[in-house]
């Protein structure tokens, strides 16, 4: 939802009583929407696709596969919940080209945090495989290609996110039961996730579980926090959708330490 205003008017419209609404409203987080487009004001923060702008050290060949990099200085200041880094870039990698055979958070490095006045070097990824310049089959040569997209802005802006039903944040049953009964995440009017590149922070939008009730530690969970989520198709199979979900401790997230970051991957068709 753009504001509270906005989101209590259309609940209204629907019938949702107050007490209701209210509910739904004290349940809202603040969310960071990337886009390619500025039409709804926001500002330019980063990109989605292209090559990733690395230090000269840091090992990267292609897989995981590059998303997009943010510039954390031009995000709307204190904007979320979490706390993000005041500057530098944030780069996200996850798997682009086939569908994970499991559903087990991902490790490695899939989040690439680089201060602000490091020397980088734009990276060109290798394939997938050393032979595919001699695959003579082009649907089987674009199979093994790394996965590309070309490059394009992402335009920030401030969001208000509200749980998906089956969230952990609905753990009273009472709460949860009005929810539902109201269907209250449906009046935000925000943007269907095929219209969004990349959400910082906020809820996450899943087609199966949260992805914070995925993290490694269950008895630690609630210091996993969603650091972003983005949503594409996937090269070896274009009608299964990859929903990368990078999670983080909170207190790794405070250090600045990325390392320990990891990514939930669901698919679906």
């Amino acid at each position: 939802m753009d504001s509270s205003e906005q989101y209590r008017e259309a609940a209204r419209e629907a019938g949702v009583p107050e007490h209701a609404i209210d509910l739904a409203l004290g349940l809202a987080r603040p969310q960071i929407e990337l886009t390619s487009s500025a039409e709804d004001g926001g500002v330019l923060a980063g990109q989605y696709g292209g090559l990733p702008s690395l230090p000269p050290d840091a090992e990267w060949g292609s897989y995981p596969h590059f998303v997009a990099s943010v510039d954390c200085a031009a995000l709307p200041r204190d904007a979320l919940d979490i706390p993000l880094p005041e500057d530098g870039h944030l780069l996200f990698f996850a798997n682009k080209h086939d569908p994970l055979e499991d559903d087990e958070p991902a490790v490695g490095d899939h989040v690439v945090y680089v201060p602000a006045g490091t020397v980088t070097e734009e990276r060109s990824p290798q394939p997938l495989r050393e032979d595919v310049g001699e695959i003579e089959d082009e649907e089987r040569a674009a199979y093994w290609a790394t996965p590309h997209t070309d490059p394009r802005p992402l335009y920030a802006r401030t969001i208000r996110s509200l749980p998906t039903d089956d969230d952990d944040a609905l753990h009273d049953p009472e709460v949860r039961r009005v929810y539902r009964q109201y269907g209250l995440e449906h009046h935000d009017k925000r943007k269907q996730t095929w219209a969004v590149d990349l959400l910082l922070g906020g809820y996450a939008y899943s087609p199966q579980d949260p992805p914070i009730t995925q993290s490694p530690e269950e008895k630690a969970k609630e210091e996993w926090v969603l650091l972003a989520q983005a949503k594409y198709p996937m090269q070896a199979d274009p009608d299964c959708q990859g929903c990368p979900f990078w999670i983080i401790r909170r207190s790794d997230l405070e250090k600045r330490d990325f390392a320990g970051a990891r990514v939930v991957m669901w698919e679906y068709h």
